[in-house]
């Protein structure tokens, strides 16, 4: 009976050392600092500065514009706005570090806004943006708002800056709102110049490894904002059915189309560790180091699928689907097809824990 128990407690640790998920990774040779340098210097660093970059030119024009309200300068606002709103595209993924500490998400991208609280907050001259209840009437949602108007021509805006009763106050409401992202925005590329050091450094699989933030971070942003927000919610799979078109990003601009196409080149390009026309080391080298080649196939293609779906869609999303909810609905399948190999295979593949709350059942 000693004997069976020796026998099986034996068997017992050499079994554990096959399924804990630390020690079989060890046994692969793979350059996890080489990946987190590749997707930290190539890819996020340079993500930041150039969205920095667009931020800094948008304050400028917003500036120029509060001085000198003109057409010319109007158009000149919305270039800027256009451009930074796409390049925070290519950012919003990294919500973990600098970006956490800063609450960008919840600061810059907030929508539907709320356009009955924001022309209250014009007509009151109230610019306090950093209170709770100010959550949905600030960040890009509602600069698209006071830049465009809802289905108002362009002569129109630009006398809501210069002839109306509350021009001066919705003036000075759209410096605020990209004053804050600029403070923020240069506040989170700065923490990232000692933070990069520690992301590169914090290796492992476990809970707050770099690794595990970064595939938490991908895990949620996709599911609950890249396939949820830009596509599901709107057009109706959370509403049994019923088209939400104007809870499309960038409603009133009409280029919600150009965002989501941005965001998941980006989301795939991180996935690929590549940056401008190089492949480097990335998420998709490391399952494949770890026997993950298969789950590595059906991440590729699901995320290539995804691609060529919504480059079928055209601007304004919100038109399209209220012409043709189908098709928004079927860019909405290919998606959701990424969700299991992205969120359930290459965690358990790599022995990383998805800690993230979800409670939409997918």
């Amino acid at each position: 009976m000693r004997a069976l128990l020796g026998i099986f407690i034996v068997a017992l640790l050499s079994c554990s050392s096959c399924t804990d998920p630390s020690k079989k990774l060890d046994e692969k040779e793979f350059d996890l600092t080489g990946m987190l340098s590749n997707v930290g210097d190539n890819i996020i660093v340079p993500s930041y500065q150039n969205f920095k970059s667009t931020v800094d030119i948008l304050s400028d024009a917003a500036n120029t514009f509060n001085n000198n309200p003109t057409m010319p300068n109007l158009l000149s606002v919305r270039v800027a706005f256009k451009n930074a709103y796409i390049n925070w595209q290519k950012c919003d993924v990294f919500e973990f570090g600098p970006a956490m500490d800063n609450a960008l998400r919840a600061n810059f991208n907030v929508y539907p806004c709320d356009t009955s609280k924001i022309t209250t907050n014009v007509s009151s001259g109230s610019i306090n943006i950093d209170v709770l209840s100010n959550s949905d009437a600030k960040g890009f949602p509602t600069i698209d708002f006071l830049l465009y108007g809802d289905n108002q021509s362009d002569a129109y805006i630009l006398l809501t800056f210069t002839k109306n009763t509350y021009a001066a106050n919705k003036k000075q409401y759209l410096l605020a709102l990209i004053s804050a992202i600029k403070t923020k925005t240069d506040a989170t590329v700065n923490a990232w110049g000692t933070y990069i050091s520690t992301f590169k450094t914090s290796l492992g699989y476990s809970v707050g490894s770099s690794v595990g933030l970064l595939v938490n971070a991908m895990n949620s942003y996709d599911e609950r904002y890249l396939r949820d927000g830009k596509v599901g919610i709107p057009a109706g799979i959370r509403s049994l059915g019923v088209a939400l078109p104007r809870q499309t990003e960038a409603f009133y601009g009409k280029f919600s189309t150009e965002l989501l196409n941005t965001s998941l080149q980006s989301f795939q390009n991180l996935y690929l560790g590549k940056y401008g026309s190089t492949n480097g080391l990335g998420l998709d080298d490391h399952l494949v180091a770890y026997d993950g080649a298969a789950i590595d196939e059906n991440l590729r293609n699901y995320l290539a699928d995804a691609v060529t779906a919504c480059n079928t869609l055209s601007d304004p999303l919100s038109q399209h689907i209220i012409n043709n909810q189908a098709s928004v609905e079927a860019v909405y399948s290919k998606l959701q097809k990424v969700i299991i190999p992205l969120k359930v295979d290459m965690p358990s593949k790599l022995g990383i824990l998805i800690s993230y709350q979800d409670n939409d059942g997918d």
